[in-house]
């Protein structure tokens, strides 16, 4: 099992040992706000709270840089590094956020949002961009709405390296860290309670190329961080309460096993709050 570096509700990023369940906190956000972006390039980990995107020295974990803390807050969500950029999620405004190595915003680009002919408007016609990967010569957009309908079907925006529109597809429901495994297609499949009048299965769980492999109980626990290694995929969250009192929710880490997305192990920690990212990291000897 490999260690993980995790980004919390509590504004902390843990660095975890799975093999272990050894743990200890490695930074924690100046602005005291959940933690959900984390990305490691080269001997750099960069790290997003809601408001501000800080890079770090991925071998100590001491500041480097970080951006201003934006006012209205973007609503980062995951990020990924490719070609020295970095590609941040800006929730709130369907955008994309590119910046450099530095952190100098150098791009804002809009995604349209479910119904092309109306402004963009938060929890009315937008997307809930989640994360953001590339493949090959595409983007792949996660899309925790794929249409104006909340709590119904999920899907994925592909673009071209310019993020110019190719198409999209449906793909699960409350989709978190959509990804690629094995020549599969993977995601974290989430299920908001039963009073959200959800338009979906009431299941969560790891959906792969269209089927839920692994499923946990919908009223235990929300996932919202995917990693994997060579032979364990971790699924990372935490144990579900009131959306107020959630900084205070317990973690909990969901170890499947890579061949058969059967369940090998689960860990829950008080001490490490409810988990929004996790990335592998493999520190020096």
């Amino acid at each position: 099992m490999s260690p993980l570096l995790l980004a919390t509700e509590g504004g902390q990023v843990v660095a975890f040992d799975p093999a272990s369940g050894q743990h200890r906190s490695v930074f924690h956000s100046s602005d005291d706000e959940a933690m959900m972006g984390i990305e490691i390039a080269g001997p750099h980990l960069y790290v997003a709270s809601l408001s501000r995107i800080y890079k770090l020295r991925l071998d100590d974990f001491s500041p480097v840089a970080s951006t201003l803390l934006y006012d209205p807050t973007p609503d980062f969500h995951q990020m990924q590094c490719y070609d020295g950029l970095l590609y941040v999620t800006a929730t709130k405004a369907n955008q994309i956020w590119t910046f450099d190595e530095d952190l100098t915003l150098t791009l804002v680009h809009q995604i349209p949002p479910p119904d092309p002919k109306k402004p963009v408007k938060y929890k009315k016609n937008y997307n809930h961009l989640n994360n953001i990967i590339r493949e090959g010569d595409r983007f792949y957009i996660g899309l925790n709405w794929l249409t104006t309908t909340q709590y119904a079907n999920s899907g994925v925006l592909v673009t071209d390296t310019d993020l110019n529109e190719i198409e999209r597809f449906e793909f699960g429901w409350e989709t978190h860290d959509f990804q690629f495994l094995d020549g599969k297609k993977i995601a974290i499949c989430a299920t908001s309670s039963k009073g959200k009048r959800v338009r979906h299965p009431y299941r969560s769980g790891l959906i792969v190329d269209g089927e839920l492999r692994f499923e946990h109980d919908a009223e235990e626990a929300f996932c919202k961080g995917l990693c994997y290694d060579d032979d364990y995929i971790y699924l990372c969250g935490g144990r579900k309460r009131e959306r107020r009192h959630r900084r205070n929710s317990s973690s909990i880490i969901y170890i499947l096993n890579r061949a058969d997305y059967s369940l090998a192990r689960t860990f829950e920690s008080s001490e490490i709050k409810a988990i929004k990212g996790a990335i592998r990291h493999q520190p020096p000897a």
